[in-house]
Order: structure tokens, then sequence, then C-alpha cells
């Protein structure tokens, strides 16, 4: 046999105990890895208070909190029935006092400041659609007109105090409120965002966040919501698709029933 097929047969040999030598070593033993979990970690949540863990608000009481934030400068209409609601309106779990109020003799430019610790806003008014065919004056005059509430003598007015925390709008540090213009009506009363909103009309309805106060005003029959910056009035009949808070229109014979 020649050198260089003795040289093959070597390098021949020499592969074969490699690979036999390889294979014959055992693989490390394979670690059980613990299998992740689908399932997102639950999150803790903070239970919320409900309305009904709050005591049904009393006569005094609603005078003591409208005293605390008006000091004087409304007076409790008290002729209404009811003239004072609760509810979670602002849906912050904690109880907010709606009270009708007029301006007490000789406070116009108290409750009309720019620098009180409350917000005028005329939700009725600013929910009415702009007539068809008007000019582009008169609409303007109207928007402009809408832009600034001023509140006048004999107004009747709605106060709406945001509550504070747990003890809601029994708390010395509730004094958020919003003075609605000309939104008392008659039979006033609350209803929870479930009583009307729900799956099939989400979607067709205004941004609410929490209870509203369904009413009469006038001959128009809706209810009163906060929508996250202020409160609005939804009207089945005036109900406005292309305005920014009120995506797409409902027939008036769903939220006629379910504020019934």
């Amino acid at each position: 046999m020649s050198k260089t097929s003795e040289l093959t047969c070597l390098w021949f040999i020499a592969g074969a105990c490699f690979i036999s030598f390889g294979c014959a070593k055992q693989a490390p033993p394979r670690v059980n890895e613990k299998p992740i979990s689908l399932e997102a970690t639950p999150t803790p949540k903070t239970a919320a208070k409900s309305d009904a863990n709050f005591p049904a608000p009393e006569a005094a009481e609603v005078k003591q909190a409208v005293e605390r934030v008006f000091k004087g400068i409304v007076t409790i209409d008290t002729d209404r029935d009811p003239y004072f609601l609760a509810g979670d309106f602002n849906g912050d779990s904690s109880q907010d006092l709606a009270v009708v109020v007029r301006p007490s003799p000789g406070k116009l430019l108290e409750i009309n400041d720019e620098l009180a610790a409350w917000i005028l806003v005329d939700p009725v008014r600013s929910a009415k659609p702009f007539p068809k065919g008007a000019s582009y004056a008169d609409i303007h005059t109207e928007k402009m007109r809408r832009r600034r509430t001023l509140v006048a003598e004999g107004d009747t007015l709605l106060a709406v105090i945001h509550g504070f925390q747990s003890k809601g709008w029994r708390d010395p540090q509730a004094t958020q409120t919003y003075v609605l213009k000309g939104a008392a009506g008659a039979k006033m009363q609350t209803q929870t965002r479930k009583q009307i909103v729900w799956s099939g009309n989400v979607d067709r309805l205004p941004r609410i966040w929490g209870d509203v106060i369904a009413q009469s005003i006038g001959d128009q029959h809706g209810f009163l919501y906060y929508n996250g910056a202020k409160y609005g009035w939804y009207d089945p009949r005036t109900y406005q698709p292309d305005s920014p808070d009120l995506p797409k229109r409902m027939g008036h014979g769903k939220v006629a029933r379910a504020m019934q």
C-alpha cells in the first residue's frame, strides 16, 4: 500500500473515533422552564364607594353645604319638589349634591364674577341647534352669547356641588361647584349611568361620566349629564349628531323609556 493510501486510512480511522467519542458523551440535563401564564397579572383595585353607602341628604345639611360654598350669594328654592338631589354626577365614586337655588337680592355681581369659586353654564341653551338658514352674522352673535353665561335677577339655577373623597359633598373641602342656569325643571330624579347607557347605544349618546339628572324643562324631556369638562343637556328631539359631544343620533323612544 502506498504512503498516500496509508495516510488517508489513518485520517479516516481518527475521524471515526472522534465521531464515536462525541456521540458517546451524554447531553447536559434539560432544564424544565416554568410555563409562562397567558393570563395577565391582576391589578389591585381599590373598592369604590357606592352611592348606596352614603346616607340620604337632609335639609339642614343641604343648607349648610350651600352656605359653605356660596356664603349668602344664593338662596335655596325650597318651593320646588324636590329641591335637592344626590348622586355621583361626575363619576368619581364620591357623592355629589344638586340644589335648586336663586340669586340673593343684590348679589348678581358676586355670582357672575369670573373669579368666583364656581363655573357658570347654560346647558339647555348651549344644546339648542342653530336655526336653519340663519345668516353667518346671526350664528356668530348667538355663539358669542353662549360663550359667556350671565345670571339675571329671578333666574332659577341648579347648583351642583362635587363631592370630595369618602365624605362626598359633606366634606368641608368639597367646594368644586357648577352653577347651571335654567337647568332646574320638573320631576327631577337621579338616574344611574347604567340606566341610560348600555352596549347598544353607547356610541349614539353624549359622553356621560356619571349619574344623570332626568327631568322635563318646559316641554323638553331629557337629562343633565357631566362629560368630563362641564355639564350638558340631552334632549332626544334636538340631538345634534355633528356636535363634538354628541357623536350620533339616537331614537327618542329608547331614551324616553330609559328615563321614565
